[in-house]
């Protein structure tokens, strides 16, 4: 090889090698909410630097090489956490093909993994990253004849390929109706299930000489049951009337290293100073207001409010309608929570901050160091007529366009293209 061809080549590999380099930012006159002890702080300009905040005060001058983005005093937020969703699981709910949420004919639960599901180019995926959310809790569903939904995963909404930041984060257990209905037709029958898999959890390997000598479990499900009743994973039981909820109480009283969170608790406010006491974690919809269920005889919108005040340790999700598979009203419900009388920052830590905490992720905390994972808002971000105008994770900017700001755009009236809509 002549010398120029080895030191061309020796330049292209060099480049290759080399990491990208990040674009830094300059985001002046904020109404920052840095989601810590300074509170909230306006005129507020922030320095992005290699992904992360460098600095933040008032009356900072610019770097020459950053992006200059003028906020005009509108809201900067860290990004929105969805703590429950089924995103990227299922594109149409009704075809077999797209919906990868429960496998009712498996004969396997807890030990399959929603991350070997999960499809970040989902179309759902872009549509709730336009909202402000950038990372969410994605869960399957327990189906057939088992109240285990398997592992769920935490993934940022950047739509890439290596989007998952936690792979096994969680096991899922449905309770309540549905419950009862996949284990045999009783609660008793449900919890019975639930407490005969801890068991074979909690003897396991030594009970299995063989893959199915558990009482509940085969010896695959009871191995990825073990982190969970160690504590070193959470449960996540989905759960509304208070009679169950109390007997969820006993659950944790008899297992106690069990990291339990709640998903639901329509009825918790009758039972909050005890999932207080239990230091049992709910993920509460402020929207559940309404008997839907016989689950939910007594639900009340300020069941958030009643919880807070019982010091209850809980997040605000949108699970209702369909909140699960596409979580795009999730400031809405926090918002909701607002006005039944919750305290706003407490209602914006519940998607942010406190999700966070519980899961493991990092710190949504803006401070000097700390990953750049921003909202900027054209208003208050728990206002439904609020919007992102722009966000980026891990100081990498993020497009907001949707499939569905697509067709709104292609069939507008006052688009001035005159091809065919199918052309534009």
């Amino acid at each position: 090889m002549s010398v120029f061809k080895s030191f061309t080549l020796s330049l292209l590999l060099s480049a290759i090698a080399l990491p990208a380099i990040a674009q830094d930012y300059f985001i002046s006159n904020a109404k920052l909410v840095t989601n810590s002890g300074d509170g909230i702080i306006n005129n507020a300009d922030i320095i992005i630097r290699d992904g992360k905040v460098a600095q933040i005060g008032t009356g900072l001058v610019a770097p020459a090489d950053a992006e200059f983005i003028k906020a005009d005093g509108k809201w900067v937020t860290p990004g929105l956490i969805a703590p429950f969703s089924q995103l990227g699981l299922v594109d149409v709910g009704a075809e077999d093909a797209t919906n990868d949420i429960s496998s009712k004919d498996s004969e396997t639960s807890i030990s399959e993994l929603a991350s070997d599901s999960f499809n970040p180019k989902a179309v759902s995926i872009a549509n709730t990253r336009r909202v402000g959310v950038t990372h969410t809790v994605i869960s399957p569903r327990a189906a057939g004849e088992s109240i285990f939904g398997g592992s769920g995963l935490i993934a940022n909404l950047s739509g890439e390929f290596d989007s998952i930041e936690k792979e096994q984060a969680f096991i899922y257990v449905q309770l309540g109706g549905r419950g009862t209905s996949n284990s045999g037709g009783s609660r008793a029958s449900s919890f019975r299930q639930l407490r005969a898999a801890l068991d074979d959890a909690g003897a396991y390997p030594s009970r299995f000489k063989g893959p199915n000598d558990g009482d509940a479990l085969s010896r695959q499900d009871a191995a990825a049951l073990v982190k969970a009743l160690r504590g070193q994973m959470p449960l996540i039981i989905a759960s509304d009337r208070a009679s169950e909820l109390l007997n969820i109480v006993q659950l944790k009283s008899d297992y106690r290293n069990l990291d339990i969170m709640v998903l639901g608790a329509a009825e918790g406010w009758k039972v909050a100073a005890d999932l207080a006491k239990a230091k049992i974690k709910v993920m509460v919809d402020p929207h559940e207001n309404l008997p839907a269920s016989f689950d939910q005889v007594e639900a009340r919108l300020d069941n958030v409010v009643l919880l807070d005040q019982a010091g209850v340790d809980y997040v605000i999700t949108n699970a209702g309608a369909l909140g699960v598979s596409k979580p795009m009203t999730l400031t809405q419900h926090a918002g909701n929570a607002v006005g039944n009388g919750l305290d706003w920052n407490k209602a914006f830590s519940a998607i942010t901050e406190t999700p966070a905490k519980w899961f493991g992720l990092p710190s949504t905390e803006v401070s000097t160091g700390k990953p750049a994972t921003l909202v900027v808002w054209d208003g208050d971000p728990l206002n439904v007529t609020s919007a992102p105008t722009m966000m980026m994770i891990d100081g990498k900017n993020q497009s907001l366009k949707s499939r569905q700001t697509a067709l709104r755009d292609r069939y507008n009236p006052a688009n001035q293209d005159t091809r065919p809509h199918k052309y534009r």
